[in-house]
């Protein structure tokens, strides 16, 4: 009897440390038979970015993002909140809000207009507290299409093709991490 309170004990211990733990950081994600790694395991804001074998914040061309969002609680308001914010910091974004379903689709650049990207973010409950957000982010430079408004296109007809494709994929991600 001894041995099992000890052991009953020992497990209560570990359940309290891993539930206060907070959502605990995968070191990589497979997302669309591709493999995203972790780049900032120890990141202050709790937002997590997720690149390629080859890549890094200076020159990806896919990501995954991953932030805890512990001070919202309602993913409809925070989805709205997040589209209005991208049309407030990029005159000319185009957002597509899926309030229903707590998710967006969105085309936005830089002034230098350098790159232009497509992104999809879905907001779900967390397990532990406030809201989690996941998206999917794929960059088109304009250095490596000829041009600015080379980039502009391929991120927009990049869109029209597979926006429903990554919506679904993030949505289903999303549930997974949960």
């Amino acid at each position: 009897m001894k041995k099992f309170a000890k052991l009953f004990a020992i497990l209560l211990n570990i359940l309290l440390l891993t539930q206060s733990m907070g959502v605990a950081m995968e070191n990589k994600i497979k997302f669309d038979k591709e493999t995203y790694y972790l780049s900032n395991p120890d990141s202050k804001n709790q937002c997590y970015s997720y690149y390629l074998k080859d890549e890094n914040i200076e020159n990806w061309h896919t990501k995954i993002i991953l932030e805890n969002l512990t001070d919202l609680t309602n993913e409809t308001e925070a989805v709205a909140e997040f589209a209005h914010k991208i049309q407030e910091e990029t005159k000319g974004a185009s957002v597509l809000l899926y309030p229903d379903a707590a998710m967006v689709a969105y085309i936005n650049f830089p002034p230098t207009k350098d790159y232009y990207e497509y992104n999809t973010a879905i907001f779900k409950q967390s397990k532990t507290q406030g809201l989690e957000k996941f998206g999917f982010a794929k960059r088109f430079y304009s250095s490596e299409l000829d041009g600015q408004e080379n980039a502009r296109k391929a991120a927009i007809e990049f869109a029209e093709k597979h926006n429903k494709k990554y919506m679904e994929m993030v949505n289903k991600e999303a549930k997974q991490l949960k």
